[in-house]
C-alpha cells in the first residue's frame, strides 16, 4: 500500500512584519487545515494517508521533517502560502520521498519557480479533483491547474485523520481573548469578489456550498464533539438571501450550538435577525478603518455610515464583532489614532484586532508599490526565487514612525484589556 503524507509548514519564521508581536505569538485560533482535508477526503481507497498540521501544532522545522521521515510517505503533499516557502524549500531539499508535490496559495503563481526548487509537480487552485487524478495515471512531474470543483459533490473534510486534541483551546489571561475549547472550522464558500488592496486572497470567482450541504457540515461537527463552529469563508454574507436561508435551516434542523463567521459589513437588519435565531455569536469582519478617505484608498465598498448601521444591528440582536483594524494608512492623522479607541468602544465592537498596514505579498497594495518607486526592487520575487527564513519585508515607513505605530497598537491591546472584556467568545 502506498503511502501519503500532506503536511502544512510550521509558523516557525514567519514574516515578522505582519503582526505585531503579541500577536505573533497567539495560538488562540487554531485552524485545522481544511484544504489540505478536502484532498485527502478525495484520495480513492488503497493508500495509507497521514496529515501533518504543523502550524496548529507548534511544531518547528526540525519536527516536522522528523514526522515525515519517520512516515516515509511515497508522495509527499506540501501545503504553502508564501511567508512559509522559505520552510517548504527546505523539507523539498531535506526529506527523502521519492515524490515531493506543492500546492496552496504560493503554488499559483511560482509554480515553474518551485519545480526548481526541487518539486516534481505543482498543484495550482482546488486540487480535490487533479489530485487524484494524477495518482491515478502514475504521479507525472509537471505543473496540474484544477480550476474550481463543486463543492457539494466532493466529500467533507477528512477530519477524522487528525487528534482533535491538538485543536483544543485551553483559557489563558495573556490573550486578549479566548474562543472557547472545541471550535471547529468548515467553509460554507470559497472566494470573494471584492478588490481591498491589502488582501491577499486569489480567488475572486465566488464559489459556495448548498445549505442543505452546509447544515449536513454543521451536524457532522456537532457529532464530533465541537463547543463552536467558525466559518472560514472570505465573504460569508456576500450572498444574503443564502444566509438567511442557512440560518433558518438551522433553526429547523434544531442544531443548537453556538457558531461565528467571516464576512463584511454590508448587511440587512433581517439578515441579522435571522443569525442571530440561528445561534451566531460572532461576526469577524473587516472593518480596517473609521475614516471614509481611508476607506477609499483601501477600496473598500463599504463606508463610515454602512459600519455604523452594521455596528449598531449587531449590538441590538446579540451579536459580538471581532473588527479587524489597519493602522498605518496614508492620510491617516495623529487625532485619528488618538480617538480611536473610544470610538471603537462607542460602536459596541468589544473584540478589536489591530494589524499595521504592510505590503503582503500578491496585493494590489504591494503592486501599487511597486510601480510607484517605493521600492528598489521585487523583494516577494526575490523571496520566492531565493526563500530564507525570518525574511522581513521593507517598510515604507521609517524606522521610527514603525516603531511608533507598533507602540501605537501596542496602547491599543492595552486598553481593550477591560474588566468588561470577554475572555472567552464561542
Amino acid at each position: 500500500m502506498k503511502k501519503i503524507l500532506l503536511a502544512v509548514m510550521p509558523y516557525e519564521g514567519e514574516v515578522l512584519d505582519r503582526v505585531t508581536d503579541k500577536f505573533y505569538f497567539n495560538r488562540a485560533v487554531k485552524y485545522m487545515p481544511l484544504g489540505v482535508l478536502s484532498i485527502a477526503a478525495c484520495i480513492p481507497p488503497g493508500y495509507e494517508i497521514k496529515v501533518v498540521d504543523s502550524a496548529s501544532r507548534g511544531l518547528t522545522l526540525d519536527e516536522t521533517i522528523a514526522e515525515i521521515e519517520a512516515f516515509a510517505p511515497d508522495v509527499l503533499g506540501l501545503s504553502v502560502v508564501t511567508y512559509r516557502a522559505w520552510a517548504m524549500t527546505e523539507i523539498l531539499k531535506r526529506t527523502s520521498a521519492p515524490i515531493k508535490v506543492v500546492g496552496g496559495p504560493h503554488a499559483t503563481k511560482s509554480s515553474q519557480i518551485i519545480l526548481g526548487q526541487g518539486a516534481h509537480a505543482v498543484f495550482i487552485d482546488d486540487a480535490e479533483v487533479t489530485f487524484p487524478k494524477w495518482l491515478a495515471v502514475g504521479c507525472p512531474a509537471g505543473v496540474f491547474r484544477g480550476g474550481q470543483v463543486d463543492m457539494d459533490t466532493i466529500p467533507l473534510p477528512a477530519r477524522h485523520l487528525l487528534d482533535l486534541d491538538n485543536y483544543r483551546i485551553e483559557h489563558n489571561d495573556e490573550m486578549l481573548f479566548n474562543v472557547g475549547n472545541l471550535r471547529l472550522p468548515m467553509f460554507s464558500s470559497k472566494g470573494c469578489p471584492l478588490r481591498c488592496i491589502y488582501c491577499d486572497v486569489q480567488q475572486k470567482k465566488f464559489n459556495f456550498k448548498s445549505v442543505d450541504r452546509c447544515v449536513g457540515e454543521f451536524r457532522a461537527l456537532i457529532d464530533m464533539g465541537a463547543t463552536s463552529i467558525h466559518i472560514l469563508d472570505d465573504a460569508f454574507n456576500i450572498e444574503k438571501e443564502r444566509v438567511s436561508a442557512l440560518s433558518r435551516a438551522i433553526v429547523a434542523e434544531n442544531l443548537h450550538v453556538d457558531w461565528s463567521a467571516r464576512g463584511t459589513v454590508e448587511i440587512r437588519e433581517q439578515v441579522i435577525a435571522d443569525l442571530a435565531a440561528a445561534g451566531c455569536k460572532r461576526l469577524h469582519v473587516g472593518i480596517e478603518s473609521l475614516d471614509d478617505n481611508i476607506l477609499a484608498y483601501f477600496k473598500k465598498s463599504c463606508r463610515l455610515k454602512h459600519i455604523e448601521q452594521f455596528a449598531a444591528l449587531c449590538v441590538k440582536y446579540g451579536i459580538d464583532i471581532l473588527g479587524y483594524f489597519i493602522i498605518g494608512a496614508p492620510g491617516e492623522t495623529d487625532e485619528y489614532r488618538r480617538t480611536l479607541p473610544e470610538r471603537i468602544r462607542e460602536l459596541g465592537i468589544r473584540l478589536p484586532y489591530f494589524n499595521l498596514l504592510s505590503p503582503l505579498a500578491e496585493t494590489p497594495y504591494y503592486d501599487m508599490l511597486l510601480r510607484d518607486g517605493s521600492f528598489d526592487r521585487d523583494h516577494w520575487k526575490e523571496f520566492c526565487r531565493n526563500p530564507v527564513r525570518d525574511f522581513l519585508m521593507p517598510e515604507v515607513r521609517s524606522l521610527d514612525e514603525e516603531e511608533r505605530l507598533r507602540r501605537t497598537i501596542d496602547d491599543y491591546v492595552e486598553y481593550f484589556k477591560r474588566d468588561d472584556m470577554p475572555l472567552y467568545v464561542s
